[in-house]
């Protein structure tokens, strides 16, 4: 799952670097990259109802998963993970990255579709979550711009409207970045209430996108756990 503003793009990489017996399965967000021509979504809703669908679909009866997301991404990932449960279908494990507490907590003064261009920049640069690539290019930020209202639209919704009590039965790993001011620490004991089947932490030096400075480290801890699900599961597992 992307971050806010992001696309499936961002793990075209880590087809490569994975073991053939991982399969990486992004999925698009409406309104970019290879679903530009699907307009974005109205309500939090909506986007899990449309995930949900996709996801089902490229699952095979008896597959093993696990589910990726960072920062916004990894908000989703959690609700997803509660909707597919709800269908008698369960993640081996969650990567929930670039997150500090499961509830969002908006990091901008007001809702983004209220504040300026200049203001939502401004917004998203105080926390370190504009992507460098966005900040010193005009064009990509007139791409990026509408992207990123529509998911804060979506994550402000989702607050609203998601009853974030609700534990999975799915393990979580919660990885954050050490200097990342938009990933506040959750008091004890949060996480875990969020999950029956245990909760371990990773910090990474860096920012909101330490995932890029680390990004082999992390492909090889969601490599070890996934060979941990499989082997216990009796699946043969090629490294």
């Amino acid at each position: 799952m992307p971050h806010a503003g992001g696309t499936a793009s961002r793990y075209h990489r880590w087809t490569s670097l994975v073991p053939p017996s991982i399969e990486i399965v992004p999925l698009e967000l409406n309104g970019r990259g290879d679903r530009m021509s699907h307009g974005f979504y109205a309500s939090f809703a909506e986007a899990l109802d449309d995930l949900t669908r996709r996801a089902v679909s490229v699952l095979e009866p008896g597959d093993s998963f696990a589910i990726f997301g960072h920062s916004m991404g990894a908000y989703i990932a959690l609700e997803l993970e509660r909707r597919l449960e709800s269908l008698g279908v369960r993640a081996d494990r969650l990567f929930l990255s670039g997150r500090g507490t499961p509830a969002y907590h908006n990091v901008l003064s007001r809702p983004a579709r209220e504040l300026s261009d200049q203001e939502l920049i401004a917004g998203l640069d105080a926390y370190g979550g504009l992507p460098q690539a966005v900040a010193g290019h005009e064009l990509m930020r007139t791409l990026f711009l509408p992207i990123i209202r529509a998911d804060f639209h979506l994550l402000e919704d989702g607050a609203r409207s998601i009853d974030e009590r609700v534990p999975v039965r799915s393990p979580l790993v919660i990885l954050n970045g050490k200097d990342d001011a938009a990933a506040q620490q959750a008091p004890p004991g949060v996480w875990e209430a969020l999950s029956v089947s245990g909760v371990e932490f990773h910090s990474f030096a860096g920012g909101h996108f330490f995932v890029d400075e680390h990004l082999q480290s992390i492909i090889q801890l969601i490599v070890e756990k996934s060979k941990k699900e499989l082997e216990k599961d009796g699946v043969p597992f090629q490294g």
